[in-house]
C-alpha cells in the first residue's frame, strides 16, 4: 500500500522529524510549488522524490540527475496508481 505525499512548501516549514516517521519506503514524495526550492533536503524523507516539471522550471531550479521530473499528465497518473494521497 503506497501513499503519494505532495509538498508545496520548503521542508523548513514542516516538522521534518515527524514526517520521517510518517513516510514509508514504498511511498512517493512529490514536490510542487515552492517545495522545489528545497529538493535536496527532501531526499532525507524518501528516495523516491519527484518534482513537478513546470514548477521546477518556473523557479529556475538547478536540477541534478537525482531529480525525477514529471509533467501534469504523469502527476494525474501517479495519483491514480497510489492508494491514497496526502497534501501537506
Amino acid at each position: 500500500m503506497s501513499t503519494l505525499h505532495i509538498f508545496s512548501k520548503p521542508l523548513a516549514y514542516y516538522d521534518s522529524t515527524a514526517l520521517e516517521n510518517l513516510i514509508q519506503g514504498t511511498d512517493k514524495v512529490l514536490l510542487v510549488g515552492d517545495a522545489c526550492y528545497s529538493a535536496e533536503q527532501y531526499f532525507q524523507l524518501n528516495d523516491t522524490l519527484l518534482l513537478l516539471l513546470e514548477d521546477a522550471q518556473a523557479r529556475a531550479i538547478k536540477l541534478s540527475t537525482e531529480h525525477t521530473l514529471i509533467n501534469y499528465s504523469e502527476f494525474v497518473a501517479l495519483t491514480l496508481s497510489t492508494n491514497q494521497s496526502i497534501t501537506w
